[in-house]
């Protein structure tokens, strides 16, 4: 493709594009092409942009008044900064001889370092791909719910990423029962787990069951992705890889083709301390001692006793702390330690009113549920103290 190309674009629509890129560009690649978005344009009114690090692939069309088809190669970051600063809301781009690209808004005029678009990597798609629509405010809270407790530890790749399943719901009976589909994500980094389950209609599943360990970076670009106000989203499972589209943009993400452990193993089957407290006054009461915890163990301990839950924390360089509220509890005392941070993540992500904090003992998981979502559950390891 000759490589002659000039557009005229919307800069809102070409700006809302680049900025999903930036997190696809590898800007820390030894591989400088990662770096790079290829835009290619036909004389349809529509240019396509396409980045990648191996992991996820963006593809994301964006309309444009075609002046003249061709392709680019440029870096992505660079490209975004100066499209996004630009002054005025048409931005005009021409690709030069040298494969340079020059950018054109209002009186402002920038020339951007180009390579060739043939060394661009080339890109394989999966050849048959499962499409199911959902609800992008259904999965936004699942993806926001497990997103936080996935593993860094880059020894155990299965933990590297949110486990994705999706299998059939409780029949209705309806004539919809057949879309009725059960979503599960979990995540855990043998610290934490957490757990959403939800059961939606689907357009397009017809039974069956698909699942996937969706890796960190795709969880991301995912979360990307539903924060641009979507109404639904297209989810396609194909061999290796899983896809979200929405909007004329799609993400094609490298599953970790491994096994996810069994997670409910981790799960207490029961505990016999069962704590209804307020949401909102438990955050305050965390964020509170959390003044005074180490910054090496982000230590704070819960006691309970009865009629009352208290958070303390001490530490020899800045003090000692204690904040305390009424419970109903009449059970004998308990001391537990949590890394404050844990506890807080879980209590951030739900939205009911109150939680439900299950223990067992000093040394065992403890639980937490909300009434107002059933399909939600956190375990969270204690600390020792």
């Amino acid at each position: 493709m000759a490589a002659s190309m000039e557009l005229k674009l919307d800069r809102s629509a070409f700006v809302s594009a680049l900025h999903k890129a930036q997190g696809v560009v590898d800007k820390k690649s030894t591989v400088s092409v990662l770096s790079h978005v290829l835009l290619r344009a036909d004389a349809e009114g529509t240019v396509r942009l396409t980045g990648t690090d191996f992991d996820v692939i963006l593809d994301a069309e964006v309309p444009a008044e075609v002046l003249s088809g061709g392709s680019a190669c440029v870096n992505g970051k660079s490209l975004f900064d100066v499209v996004k600063n630009a002054g005025d809301s048409a931005v005009h781009l021409n690709v030069l001889d040298n494969h340079w690209v020059e950018v054109t808004a209002g009186r402002s005029r920038f020339k951007l370092a180009g390579i060739p678009s043939d060394d661009f990597p080339e890109i394989s798609r999966p050849a048959e791909v499962e499409w199911l629509t959902f609800d992008a405010a259904i999965l936004k809270d699942c993806v926001e719910k497990t997103a936080f407790s996935v593993s860094d530890d880059e020894t155990r790749m299965n933990l590297n990423g949110v486990f994705f399943k999706v299998d059939k719901g409780t029949d209705s009976g309806g004539d919809d029962s057949d879309k009725l589909a059960r979503v599960q994500m979990v995540s855990t980094d043998g610290h934490r787990l957490s757990k959403v389950e939800v059961e939606t209609e689907a357009e397009g599943y017809k039974g069956g069951s698909f699942e996937a360990i969706v890796h960190k970076k795709g969880i991301g670009e995912l979360k990307r992705l539903l924060d641009a106000n979507v109404e639904s989203v297209d989810v396609g499972f194909g061999k290796g890889v899983v896809l979200f589209r929405s909007g004329g943009t799609t993400f094609t993400v490298r599953q970790i083709e491994d096994t996810y452990p069994d997670y409910q193993r981790v799960i207490p089957p029961s505990a016999p301390v069962k704590i209804q407290v307020d949401r909102k006054r438990m955050i305050e009461a965390v964020r509170r001692i959390a003044i005074l915890t180490s910054s090496k163990t982000y230590i704070i301990k819960v006691e309970l006793s009865p009629g009352q839950m208290a958070f303390t924390s001490s530490n020899p360089d800045y003090g000692e702390g204690r904040d305390e509220f009424d419970v109903e509890y009449d059970g004998e005392g308990l001391v537990i330690g949590f890394n404050y941070q844990y506890l807080l993540e879980v209590l951030n992500v739900l939205r009911g009113e109150h939680a439900v904090m299950e223990f067992t003992d000093e040394y065992g998981a403890s639980v937490v549920t909300s009434p107002a979502e059933p399909g939600a559950l956190f375990v969270v390891m204690p600390m020792r103290i």
